[in-house]
């Protein structure tokens, strides 16, 4: 493993089970998918299982990028109160992404179970912890929204969610019985694993150079490889737009950073939990280490980029939010940041980018790839069959009117900067 692997620093890199390799030679495929994270894993494994003929190439390694260096949560909620959801996407919105967090996390519980894929998933609930007044009250005025559309979150005491000594910092607790978490690097790689026994070829170090609509069929190429593929899948959320800049304005890259501990020497985290608007989480493991990570409304502009190194100001208010939890301090064993796609409404971008010339994407997933993807893909595979996606319509790129004006870009992709 060479010094420049992306997990150097990340508590969840394991190296993938079998060797991949580089795509090289001519291949002809029906699906490309560009972009080995969740949503192209995921994406390739249910083509392959549908019985399409399906090739990924991924840039570097897999799970490489935001999808291996998440905190592992799989919740049907995003950390938002559900009426701010409501007023900012309209009810049948709103209610879309939570019913997509949910069947993300069936599909999830699905695969882990009937692949025999050891992740530690486990289905403990979340929790949401207001810090101020106004938060609580904002998630309050939610619940009764939530429970009419079928999502049970309850109020339970601060005492039952954070250390005794950390409550009074805590204004209220909301907990939500149904969310899970998982390690997300060997989930990854259980599915991928799936993926390649069902035919799919997954290949990495193979970042696509360009790609262009040509007699019928897209023409990718890599460093080592040309593809011919019946249909384009950009799969590759916060780099989008260095292969589509017509993405540029609606996907914009954003880090995340996090730190695990040494195991404790006691539960100071009975659940996954989001503080603080969703800007703070963190959840202990069954070894009892702890991660902990966010705290990027410190200092939003400096988040904002391609950039996946920790930065010393987050960090350092990381572990100000550890020292809360855990005053004696705690050995700090592994920092490490990732790169998130931030779509310019909140929604991901899943479906046809120009379904005359079978391009479509499923991107932009704003800090909820992990909770989201999985039900996403499989939509997205009736899409690409010519089969309608109701779940997805939503989140069909169309709703931004910059692409359903564009044209020529959409027909040339290729690495712009």
């Amino acid at each position: 493993m060479s010094t420049t692997d992306p997990f150097r620093d990340s508590l969840w890199w394991v190296p993938a089970p079998t060797d991949l390799s580089p795509l090289a030679g001519d291949v002809d495929t029906d699906i490309l998918i560009v972009g080995g994270g969740v949503t192209g894993i995921t994406l390739a494994y249910t083509l392959a299982e549908q019985g399409a003929a399906t090739t990924l190439i991924e840039a570097s390694s897999l799970a490489g990028a935001a999808s291996g260096r998440n905190a592992g949560f799989v919740a049907a909620a995003p950390s938002e109160p559900y009426r701010e959801l409501i007023a900012l996407w309209g009810r049948d919105g709103a209610r879309a992404t939570l019913t997509t967090g949910r069947r993300t996390h069936e599909r999830i519980r699905q695969l882990v179970e009937t692949l025999g894929i050891e992740c530690d998933y486990r289905r403990r609930g979340s929790l949401r912890l207001a810090v101020t007044a106004e938060e609580a009250e904002d998630q309050r005025a939610s619940l009764a929204d939530l429970h009419a559309d079928g999502f049970r979150m309850l109020e339970t005491p601060v005492r039952a969610a954070v250390p005794a000594h950390a409550a009074e910092h805590f204004a209220a607790a909301f907990a939500m019985a149904e969310d899970g978490e998982l390690h997300p690097v060997r989930f990854l790689h259980g599915v991928a694993e799936a993926a390649r026994a069902r035919g799919a070829r997954l290949h990495i170090h193979s970042p696509l150079e360009s790609a262009r609509w040509e007699s019928g069929v897209w023409t990718a190429r890599t460093a080592l490889a040309t593809v011919r593929a019946r249909t384009l899948v950009l799969a590759t959320n916060a780099y989008t737009s260095r292969l589509c800049p017509a993405l540029d304005p609606l996907i914009a890259p954003r880090r995340g950073q996090m730190l695990a501990t040494a195991p404790l020497d006691r539960e100071v985290a009975p659940q996954p939990t989001y503080a603080h608007w969703g800007y703070r989480y963190w959840r202990q493991l069954p070894d009892r280490r702890l991660v902990i990570g966010g705290w990027r409304d410190l200092d939003p502009d400096v988040e904002v980029g391609f950039a996946d190194q920790p930065t010393a100001g987050i960090q350092a208010g990381i572990e100000e939010g550890l020292r809360l939890l855990v005053p004696e301090g705690a050995p700090i064993e592994a920092r490490w940041a990732g790169t998130m796609g931030f779509a310019r409404d909140g929604r991901p971008l899943v479906g046809w980018l120009d379904a005359e010339h079978h391009l479509a994407i499923c991107a932009g997933f704003t800090g909820h790839g992990m909770g989201m993807a999985a039900a996403c893909t499989l939509d997205l595979a009736e899409l690409l069959a010519w089969r309608p996606a109701p779940a997805i319509a939503t989140f069909d790129p169309a709703r931004f009117p910059e692409l359903r004006q564009a044209r020529e870009p959409l027909t040339a992709l290729g690495v712009a900067g």
